[in-house]
């Protein structure tokens, strides 16, 4: 019985720092105040981190990843967003994650 108040408070505190130190925060922060902040249909707000921003007013991202993928946000729409597969990037010649002429689709 003494231990549930320390597995309880262990619990929590695990809990609470996987919230505050995964990108969760800054994707529900970038979806609710921009119409422009999609997170990709393969990935979710858990685990996607958008690594290039847009310069200006806009919050959008440009380039982002997440465990399995690598996303250029091609313009303003959904459909619009690329991705490639991090195995498959390893396959191309000089691939540069910020350079989209770089990945090979």
């Amino acid at each position: 019985m003494k231990y549930r108040k320390y597995i309880a408070t262990t619990f929590l505190f695990v809990t609470l720092y996987l919230f505050f130190t995964s990108t969760f925060l800054e994707n529900l922060w970038g979806c609710l105040i921009d119409p422009n902040y999609y997170i990709p249909k393969q990935s979710n707000v858990f685990v996607f981190n958008s690594i290039v921003m847009e310069n200006g007013s806009s919050d959008a991202w440009i380039y982002g990843e997440d465990d399995t993928n690598y996303y250029y946000n091609a313009g303003i729409k959904k459909e619009e967003i690329i991705a490639i597969s991090k195995e498959q990037s390893k396959k191309c010649l000089d691939f540069n994650v910020q350079n989209i002429n770089s990945w090979c689709l």
